[in-house]
């Protein structure tokens, strides 16, 4: 498997050892099963890590691997940070199982690429994409999956693929997690169909902060041209507009996708001052 470490960074970490990026890094076996978490680090503050280890270690549990020590995993990520400040980045968690040692773990900076100031006022367009994830709610590599997503991102020459399933239902987008909105209710697929992402579980408690209704349900393509707006939520994307699905345009962004917006913004900021 490919390890796609950001040279431009000093150091990275390999199971408790912080080593610099001169090193190289351990080969991952290419039929290993790997398990993998994303963090945005903004200031060299990791954003909602404490979430995020704990969806890793669900997926660890899972996937019958050797259970993580999650305090240590922070306390060496801290270290990483400390010896690697970065002003705005992706720590990528790399984790596999090695028959005679256990689990693996390696934490790198990935060249991360995040959406322009015109996306987040005028929206992204999107694909669908026939096909599903075998397990959806455990974050594991998937390099078919990947590789159909980024062919047909490239193709369409879109932002991102919503992900269909056999029914003709939207699950999740190939790196975000997929919202509706139908009149003034927020509508997003059911958790134990898609990934369930740090930012949409955030997303899902300010909708109801804030008023709004929010409820799970399976969205049909038929109902696409039926939604007065759409959009993706993740690690990179955050709150993400939708313009365009398919060859369904949407006039204008609702207030309820900009309020959401605006509140979890207004999250990350309270946690960068804190």
């Amino acid at each position: 498997m490919k390890i796609n470490i950001d040279k431009t960074e000093r150091y990275y970490l390999y199971n408790t050892n912080i080593l610099p990026i001169d090193v190289p890094p351990p080969v991952i076996p290419e039929n290993d099963k790997v398990i993998y978490e994303v963090i945005r680090i903004i200031g060299s503050k990791p954003l909602f890590i404490k979430e995020h280890l704990k969806r890793l270690e669900q997926s660890v549990k899972m996937s019958d691997f050797t259970p993580i020590n999650n305090s240590e995993l922070y306390k060496n990520i801290s270290e990483l940070l400390k010896s690697n400040p970065v002003n705005e980045k992706n720590l990528r968690i790399t984790l596999w199982s090695n028959k005679n040692a256990g689990n693996e773990i390696l934490a790198y900076f990935t060249e991360s690429k995040y959406p322009t100031p015109d996306d987040f006022i005028l929206g992204i367009n999107v694909e669908l994409l026939p096909m599903e994830r075998n397990n959806p709610n455990v974050k594991l590599e998937n390099p078919s999956l990947r590789a159909s997503a980024d062919k047909a991102i490239c193709l369409s020459q879109t932002a991102e693929v919503l992900l269909i399933d056999n029914h003709g239902f939207i699950t999740e987008g190939s790196r975000s997690n997929f919202f509706a909105v139908f009149n003034n209710t927020i509508v997003t697929p059911p958790t134990h169909d898609v990934l369930e992402g740090i930012t949409r579980t955030i997303i899902i408690d300010l909708a109801k902060k804030k008023g709004f209704e929010c409820i799970q349900e399976p969205v049909h393509i038929n109902k696409i041209q039926k939604m007065d707006g759409a959009f993706i939520t993740g690690t990179s994307t955050k709150v993400l507009p939708i313009n365009r699905i398919g060859d369904t345009e949407f006039k204008d962004i609702p207030i309820i996708i900009k309020t959401l917006m605006m509140a979890y913004d207004e999250l990350i900021l309270q946690i960068l001052n804190n």
